[in-house]
């Protein structure tokens, strides 16, 4: 071994994924984003709700 050697292997070179792109569907005139998450959040709200009764 040289002085250049380490004693230790170097890990080994694992393959990275590339990220994953994903593009927004175009909405239809009108439509917003915005508008589609908040009722999103307000079915979850109603869920929670329910769930809540439930128990």
């Amino acid at each position: 071994m040289t002085t250049n050697e380490s004693a230790t292997p170097a890990p080994a070179h694992t393959a990275e994924r590339p990220p994953v792109v994903t593009t927004m569907p175009r909405l239809g005139r009108g439509v917003c984003w915005r508008d589609i998450v908040r009722e999103i959040e307000l079915d979850e709200l109603e869920r929670e709700a329910r769930m809540r009764e439930a128990a």
